[in-house]
C-alpha cells in the first residue's frame, strides 16, 4: 500500500450497483490502452503476470495477489509492456450512497478508537493498492461472483449483492492485515509465514514446535489466540484453500488436486473437504464454475 494514496470508504448500507465484470487475459508484450472511467469504480485482482498501470499519474504493478481500486473518473493507462502473460479479474460498480476518503493515519486512529470506528463500521474500506493477505479465499470469492455473472437471473440485485459482498470481504482482509501490522504478536506472524512456506504432506504440530523450539501445546495456544485456529487446523485450512483454488482455476482431476494440496490420501481429502466446506469438491466446482473457465481474451 502506498502511504500517500487515500483510502476510499464506500457506504454499503445499500448494495453497490453492479455494472460489468470479467476475467481479462493477455499475452506477453501487452500494454494497457489509455481509458477513462465514468462515474463508476473498478475493483481489480491480479491473478497472473504483472500489469503496469498508471492511475491518475501514479504507477502501480498489478501482480498475483495484488488488489487495486480504480476511483470514478480516473484515467488508466499502461506505462510498460508486460514481459509475461497477464491475467486479472475486474469488477465495475456504482456506489449508491456516500463515498469518502481517509489517510492511512486516520484509518489507524479509527481502528483504535471505538467511537471513530463506529462511524465507518458500515463502509467498505478499500485502499488504492495492497497485497491481499488471504488471497486464496478472496480469489475463490471472486470466482464465485464471476460465476453468478454468467447466470440468467430475473433481477440485477443478485449480482449487485454479490459484488458488494466481494468488496466487503476485500475490505475485511485489508483492515485485518493492517490491524495485524500494529497488533499481531510478531512470533505468531513468523510461525504462520513459516507454515505457509513449508507446507507439505506430513507437516504437523510437532514439526513446527521443533523448528521454533517451543512446547507444542504452547504453540497451538499462541496460534489459536491470534488466528482462531490450532496449528493442526491452520495447516488443514491452508490445504483446503489450495484445493479450492485448484478446483476453480483448473480442470485437474480430484486425485491430482488432492496431491497438489498436500493430501496423501484422496478419500481422506474428499471426506475432509465435505466436512469443512459443506459440499463435495465436485459439487463445489459445479456450483461456482458453471463453464466459466476462460481461454482467450475478454475485454474490459
Amino acid at each position: 500500500m502506498k502511504e500517500h494514496e487515500p483510502i476510499t470508504i464506500l457506504n454499503s448500507d445499500r448494495p453497490f450497483h453492479h455494472f460489468v465484470a470479467g476475467r481479462y487475459t493477455a499475452k506477453s508484450g501487452w500494454q494497457h490502452q489509455a481509458t477513462t472511467l465514468s462515474d463508476n469504480y473498478e475493483l481489480i485482482i491480479g491473478v497472473k503476470g504483472v500489469a503496469y498501470l498508471t492511475v491518475n499519474g501514479t504507477n502501480h504493478e498489478l501482480s498475483r495477489g495484488k488488489f487495486m481500486l480504480v476511483p470514478s473518473e480516473a484515467t488508466v493507462t499502461g506505462y510498460q509492456k508486460s514481459p509475461r502473460d497477464v491475467e486479472y479479474y475486474w469488477f465495475h460498480f456504482y456506489p449508491k450512497d456516500q463515498v469518502k476518503t481517509l489517510t492511512q493515519e486516520e484509518l489507524l486512529a479509527a481502528l483504535d478508537d471505538r467511537d471513530r470506528l463506529s462511524r465507518i463500521i458500515n463502509y467498505a474500506i478499500l485502499p488504492a493498492e495492497y497485497t491481499i493477505d488471504n488471497f486464496d479465499n478472496i480469489l475463490a470469492s471472486a470466482n464465485e461472483v464471476l460465476a453468478v455473472s454468467q447466470e440468467i437471473n430475473y433481477t440485477d440485485a443478485i449480482m449487485s449483492y454479490s459484488v458488494t459482498k466481494l468488496a466487503l470481504q476485500i475490505a475485511n482482509d485489508f483492515v485485518n492485515s493492517l490491524h495485524r501490522l500494529v497488533k499481531e504478536n510478531p512470533k505468531a506472524r513468523l510461525i504462520k509465514d513459516w507454515i505457509r512456506a513449508n507446507l507439505n504432506y506430513t507437516l504437523g504440530v510437532k514439526d513446527v514446535a521443533s523448528h521454533f523450539d517451543l512446547n507444542y501445546r504452547y504453540l497451538s495456544q499462541l496460534l489459536k489466540s491470534e488466528t482462531g485456529f490450532t496449528v493442526e487446523n491452520y495447516i488443514i485450512f491452508l490445504k483446503i484453500n489450495i484445493a479450492k483454488r485448484l478446483l476453480l482455476e483448473s480442470n485437474l482431476p480430484l486425485k491430482v488436486i488432492a496431491d497438489r494440496a498436500y493430501f496423501n490420501d484422496e478419500k481422506y481429502f474428499l471426506r475432509l473437504f465435505k466436512k469443512k466446506v459443506g459440499v463435495t469438491p465436485t459439487n463445489y466446482r459445479k456450483n461456482y464454475m458453471k463453464g466459466f473457465l476462460v481461454t482467450g481474451n475478454q475485454s474490459e
